[in-house]
């Protein structure tokens, strides 16, 4: 029995890296072993007892038992092992015409051999592969008729006949087997992705649920800002530990429909990801109004240059303005110079006026100026956003930075949204010391005028811009040192699902993994299993990351092991401060995540 299971796999991804080989070609290298040794008993058959010489032979036994398996090596080696399997095709197209000619046109050997090269090549490549396949079928038949002096006899006996609709009927079954297993495994993923889908909808539903009685709350708690400021604060971990499942399975299952050639699977869990996305920043801005309003929101202030923090918020924003098909323009002096703020919270507001001004533009021009100013004697840096957009009524531009107030409904059904990012952008600034300002005209676009405060410092050389402020200041990855060597990951997580999904994650990037709920249990385990890695939780039952992040850093022989927080809770600079080599915040992307393992195992640092 044929099990090319046990073949090596061979072919590359677009990332160079060992890929997974196309279905196509271990499905025609079962039915190429099984075919062409049927076509080898046809020819036979049909010759019967004319017994012809060593070159007959020859080419039936290499057409037989040579070819399958040069045609499986060539198809598996190949870093396109379906258009190597194309080719195949058309070589046992012309391999069936040649053997049409060989033996002398036999009418039901020839349209057998002829006709089940074709059904195959239409089944699997459709019309244009049919048709090359016919004209290979002609070509072969040509060549070798040549050789015959195209010497026809239609004719063919009982027992070739005979060996014919068997031949026929085994070439059917395993094609149609093959036909049922694949359609099997189909309608398994699709189950499997329909399970998962319905899952995943009711945790959209619920999220979506709790974010209407958020915004219901915050409507009847106006009076007591402070309160639904709280209130909202609390919700982050409720929200984002099922939104962090959604987003991290999706892509799972993205990754392994992929894999599978399953494309409609991958639209349908794409339609997944961009939703939990939308949900995302939904509630990343609710979260960020309420620490505004709550008072909650730290300033880390650092000197960087300004022409870089433009250039970094440029590149981010370029795609999002471009998606209406606008020109988006950059007025930036090279050498504006140096200022010391919270270059976090500067990104912030600049991508929110650019990522407005090109969501209301549609084949306009969006245009980011930054420039030097003196007012009073103080230095500012001012930021201008201009649009040629829809522009905004004059009664509607005082209330426009209030919370989840838009233009008018209609732009409000047209656009989408809900009103926080002007709020949170003018929040923003008055907590740097600045503030932004609106000139607009409907029908003639919108220019945001944001003024920042320089604040002078001691030194302001260029040696002092920190790199990772360059991208944004984040500090996610800082130096993971030390080779690594048979790596060992622990994950650290109360919640079930979320301990295996950081599980399967750890070992689709080559860890092996070993996972515990319980602070105590992690403790224990990294005394005695000395990980390569530590991937924590904060939020716990009983002793939380934080007193597990200290217990570990307190012992000598511990303290050396890379700790990896990853949680609801931003609190990177407590994390970090505490001895964290990496802290992410929920939902993390898988892609960040393949980049911090690569760098463990290397033992590189970001």
């Amino acid at each position: 029995m044929l099990k090319t299971a046990t073949w090596p796999v061979y072919g590359s991804d677009d990332s160079g890296a060992q890929g997974r080989m196309h279905p196509l070609v271990p499905l025609n290298h079962r039915l190429r072993a099984i075919g062409h040794p049927l076509i080898a008993v046809m020819a036979y058959a049909q010759f019967g007892a004319e017994r012809p010489g060593a070159v007959f032979w020859i080419a039936l036994l290499a057409t037989a038992f040579v070819w399958p398996q040069l045609a499986y090596l060539v198809s598996s080696r190949s870093p396109d092992g379906k258009s190597a399997e194309l080719r195949n095709l058309l070589i046992d197209s012309f391999l069936a015409g040649a053997w049409v000619a060989e033996i002398h046109f036999g009418l039901f050997p020839a349209a057998v051999i002829a006709g089940a090269m074709t059904t195959a090549c239409l089944s699997v490549g459709g019309p244009a592969l049919f048709r090359r396949a016919f004209a290979s079928v002609v070509v072969g038949a040509v060549l070798v008729g040549l050789s015959t002096r195209f010497e026809v006899s239609l004719g063919s006996s009982v027992v070739a006949s005979g060996i014919c609709l068997v031949c026929l009927f085994l070439f059917m079954s395993v094609f149609g087997l093959n036909s049922y297993v694949q359609t099997r495994r189909v309608i398994r993923a699709r189950k499997e992705v329909a399970e998962q889908h319905a899952m995943i909808g009711d945790q959209v539903r619920i999220i979506e649920r709790a974010l209407q009685a958020a915004l219901d709350a915050n409507e009847d708690a106006k009076a007591a800002n402070a309160s639904k400021s709280a209130f909202l604060a609390n919700m982050s971990h409720e929200l984002r530990t099922p939104l962090n499942a959604i987003l991290g399975y999706s892509e799972i299952l993205t990754e392994d429909a992929r894999a599978a050639g399953q494309a409609g699977l991958v639209a349908d869990l794409g339609k997944i990801a961009t939703a939990g996305h939308h949900l995302l920043d939904l509630i990343n801005e609710i979260l960020d109004l309420s620490k505004l309003e709550a008072g909650k929101t730290r300033l880390h202030f650092d000197t960087f240059n300004i022409a870089l923090a433009v250039d970094d918020v440029v590149t981010t924003v370029r795609p999002l303005v471009e998606r209406n098909r606008n020109r988006l323009e950059v007025v930036c002096p090279p050498r504006i110079g140096l200022m010391r703020e919270d270059v976090t919270k500067v990104r912030q507001v600049l991508l929110n006026l650019l990522s407005n001004a090109g969501k209301f533009t549609t084949e306009g021009v969006v245009t980011l100026e930054a420039e030097r100013a003196t007012a009073d004697g103080e230095e500012f840096v001012v930021f201008r956003v201009r649009d040629t957009g829809i522009g905004i009524p004059e009664e509607t531009q005082a209330r426009l930075f209030e919370p989840f107030v838009q233009a008018d409904g209609g732009t409000q059904r047209k656009y989408g949204g809900t009103g926080l990012g002007l709020a949170i952008t003018r929040k923003l600034c008055q907590l740097m010391g600045g503030d932004v300002t609106l000139e607009s005209e409907p029908g003639r676009g919108s220019t945001f005028t944001v003024r920042l405060p320089v604040i002078e410092t001691e030194d302001l050389e260029a040696s002092a811009v920190k790199p990772q402020m360059r991208r944004g200041g984040s500090g996610v990855m800082r130096a993971l040192t030390g080779p690594l060597k048979l790596p060992l990951a622990l994950v650290v997580d109360d919640d079930p699902v979320e301990r295996e999904l950081m599980e399967r994650v750890c070992e689709r990037e080559g860890f092996a993994v070993v996972a515990c709920g319980e602070g105590q249990e992690a403790l224990r385990l990294a005394a005695e299993r000395s990980p390569h890695v530590i991937i924590l939780d904060i939020v716990m039952k009983g002793m939380d990351g934080w007193q597990v992040l200290e217990a570990l850093k307190a012992d000598p022989a511990l303290a050396r092991i890379p700790v990896v927080v990853v949680s609801v809770l931003d609190e990177r600079d407590r994390g970090l401060s505490m001895g964290a080599r990496a802290y992410f915040v929920k939902p993390v992307s898988h892609e960040r995540l393949a980049l911090l393992f690569s760098r463990l195992r290397s033992g590189r640092a970001s």
